[in-house]
């Protein structure tokens, strides 16, 4: 089942800068998140599920320091926004 939402989420180009899925591990260790993630102990920001290297998605920079968004396309699409809007102010 496809959210009607997602559909047009899907139709839209929005910018995304992106990593390898190799340099995931470098860049949550430069962040020092690495053993956070490891051990499960990290959220998304978005909707509060468990994020590991499984399923991580994005890292997000905000006003209060990196957040991790996991790899869900609606958590994806809100993180991606909440990135315009910061770059926006």
């Amino acid at each position: 089942m496809v959210v009607p939402r997602l559909k047009e989420m899907l139709k839209e180009k929005i910018p995304l800068p992106a990593f390898y899925e190799e340099d995931m591990e470098a860049i949550a260790k430069k962040l020092k998140l690495y053993d956070d993630i490891r051990l499960g102990k990290v959220k998304c920001f978005i909707c509060g599920e468990k994020v590991t290297f499984t399923n991580l998605g994005a890292f997000l920079k905000t006003g209060d320091g990196i957040k991790i968004v996991c790899g869900k396309p609606e958590c994806l699409f809100k993180a991606i926004r909440i990135a315009e809007e910061l770059k926006a102010k």
